[in-house]
């Protein structure tokens, strides 16, 4: 027997006998492509590199015919390349009826969405979302465009500490060029406070390759807000939003005052859209799921 064979057994005769459990390494295996773009003359790819032990990068791959010659590692890994499909919806924090791939449960959980949208007449672009954790989710979202052979990102967000929300829609009815909204919110958990949820416009800038953001709403770009009920202070909407969880909790305690001048409450329970389509289909659901709601689509242009 060789030398170095008799060490290997007497090492792990020593570990089961001190009590210690060997946890097997899985070996690294190939790459798995979950989705793939076509973007003028190039190719990007959505995959699942090799693992190395429990970790799997998720990358964006720029490719030429079969050559890769460019990467991004997404913010976050998976722990397997074993993949799911989901669909999104509006708590996923992309445009809602996507699909996303999903990896791991619990502490482990990662799922990720790709859509691939024309930002200006000769740029194409991915927009890449990801959504992780447990209990608390957190999202990261980055704009990714090939240029001159390379992939640049032109803009990325990721959620802060605690109750955080973010989400993107694509927005824009011409295929030569579509923009980007981005909403950021925060759960206030003070009983007397009032949810914060707000939105910029992303707009390309061919010069620099990056995404300029524009506070909403302005009055030429207005946003969208389902109301669903006001009332007179904050800690009622807040019960009026627990009493039907099913069917609000996907919907914020907002400040009333924001939103209109003349309101005869606080606190308004609802959620802001970048389209009227948008928030019309959100209150169709609402109504669905909860007949005697009032809900009620009002176009915000500007701060009362």
């Amino acid at each position: 027997m060789a030398a170095a064979q008799r060490c290997s057994i007497v090492s792990l005769v020593g570990l089961l006998a001190a009590g210690l459990t060997l946890v097997p390494v899985p070996a690294a295996s190939a790459d798995r492509v979950l989705q793939t773009f076509h973007a003028e003359r190039f190719v990007l790819d959505l995959a699942i590199a090799k693992c190395r032990s429990s970790e799997c990068p998720i990358e964006v791959r720029l490719r030429r015919a079969n050559r890769v010659i460019d990467r991004v590692t997404l913010p976050n890994l998976a722990s397997s390349q074993r993949v799911r499909a989901e669909t999104t919806d509006t708590l996923w924090g992309a445009d809602a009826g996507r699909r996303a791939w999903a990896t791991g449960e619990e502490a482990d959980y990662v799922s990720t969405a790709a859509r691939l949208l024309r930002i200006a007449p000769q740029t194409t672009a991915l927009l890449v979302s990801q959504r992780s954790g447990f209990e608390h989710l957190k999202r990261n979202h980055l704009l990714l465009v090939p240029r001159a052979g390379k992939l640049v990102v032109a803009w990325e967000a990721g959620e802060g500490q605690g109750p955080t929300w973010s989400a993107t829609q694509i927005i824009g009815s011409s295929p030569d060029r579509r923009e980007i909204v981005y909403f950021r919110g925060f759960y206030d958990f003070d009983e007397d406070a009032a949810d914060r949820l707000d939105a910029v416009r992303l707009t390309f800038h061919a010069a620099s390759a990056r995404l300029r953001e524009t506070a909403l709403p302005t009055r030429t770009m207005p946003l969208y807000l389902l109301n669903l009920g006001i009332h007179e202070t904050v800690a009622q909407a807040r019960e009026a939003r627990s009493a039907d969880p099913y069917c609000l909790t996907s919907h914020w305690v907002l400040d009333a005052s924001r939103f209109r001048a003349d309101a005869s409450g606080k606190a308004i329970v609802g959620s802001l859209y970048a389209t009227r389509a948008a928030a019309e289909e959100a209150a169709r659901s609402a109504k669905s799921c909860l007949p005697d709601v009032t809900a009620a689509v009002e176009t915000w242009s500007a701060a009362p």
